[in-house]
């Protein structure tokens, strides 16, 4: 028995040995991009065929409707697209006509505007000229300073009352031998302490800052001229312009009445002119600054030093001052 399953047993190792000794051989597989390669390329001519196809029906539309189009037809869709551009040109000009027309009304709104800014501008200056001049330059006041209240209170310049003062001092001793009185309505002042210490109440002048402020106002208000104002024309050019005309009529033999359109023409001039020489750098505001710059430094000056000011300190003053 057991002989016999040990014989089975060698046969089965012998057949298996047998069988991994054999070689079988395998199927050939094929090659996917060989295969994908075949695929586009049929693809490709594919399209190609349909491609062709639909370019030759499309061509064969386009030749049918090209001889259906005939020159009635060609003729009227050019008289449309002329009619279209004449129409878009008739548009063009319609709108140029409206942008002339706004720019023509943008001038005279601007010209309105720099009438009106130039009319406020010389009435501030007429403002100042009849309720703010000094009575001993005839100017605009600069520094104004007053009387003290106990005697009449009327302002003057504060450099313009000073020099009046001062005009008044002896040059030889430095003291008052008259009386000082008021340019406007001589009332007299009191006399000056020749003791020192002075009161600060004997300084005989206040300053007037109500009028002060009201002037710088009004004058800081003609500085800037309007955006579209005439007075940016050139002054010379406007004295050149009447100047011609007043030569033309000298050495006649006869004086020339003025026609009432030539006055009102040079007075415009003239204020034109006058609120020129006021704006920013003008001759006529440069000299106010410089002489309010200078009153306030001198009347600080002796206000300050009032009380122990001697003769000589009032010759030196008298001299600096030049009167």
């Amino acid at each position: 028995m057991l002989l016999g399953t040990l014989r089975i047993a060698a046969t089965k190792a012998s057949i298996a040995s047998q069988a991994k000794s054999i070689s079988v051989p395998k199927p050939k597989r094929r090659r996917l991009s060989d295969s994908a390669t075949q695929l586009n390329d049929d693809r490709a001519c594919d399209e190609d065929i349909t491609s062709g196809a639909k370019l030759s029906t499309a061509s064969g539309s386009d030749l049918r409707r090209l001889k259906r189009i005939t020159t009635t037809d060609l003729e009227r869709r050019e008289k449309r697209l002329a009619l279209k551009e004449q129409n878009l040109r008739d548009r063009m000009n319609e709108l140029d006509e409206r942008i002339q027309s706004l720019s023509k009304k943008e001038d005279q709104t601007s010209q309105i505007i720099s009438q009106i800014a130039e009319r406020e501008a010389q009435s501030i200056l007429r403002q100042l000229e009849e309720h703010f001049t000094c009575a001993l330059c005839y100017e605009i006041l600069a520094s104004p300073y007053s009387l003290t209240p106990s005697h009449c209170g009327h302002t003057f310049c504060g450099l313009c009352i000073l020099k009046w003062f001062f005009s008044r001092l002896h040059r030889v001793c430095g003291l008052w031998h008259e009386s000082v009185d008021c340019p406007i309505c001589r009332s007299v002042l009191t006399p000056t302490p020749e003791r020192i210490p002075r009161l600060q109440s004997t300084f005989p002048f206040v300053p007037n800052r109500v009028t002060a402020s009201v002037v710088e106002s009004l004058v800081e208000k003609l500085i800037n001229p309007p955006l579209y104002s005439q007075a940016n024309v050139k002054k010379e050019e406007i004295e050149s312009t009447w100047g011609s005309q007043s030569r033309k009529h000298r050495g006649r033999g006869c004086v020339r009445k003025r026609e009432p359109s030539e006055e009102k023409d040079s007075e415009k001039v003239s204020d034109t002119l006058d609120v020129i020489a006021w704006r920013e750098g003008g001759h006529l505001r440069t000299e106010w600054l410089k002489k309010d710059r200078e009153g306030k430094k001198e009347m600080a000056y002796i206000l300050n030093h009032w009380s122990t000011m001697g003769s000589q300190d009032f010759i030196n003053m008298k001299q600096k001052l030049g009167v």
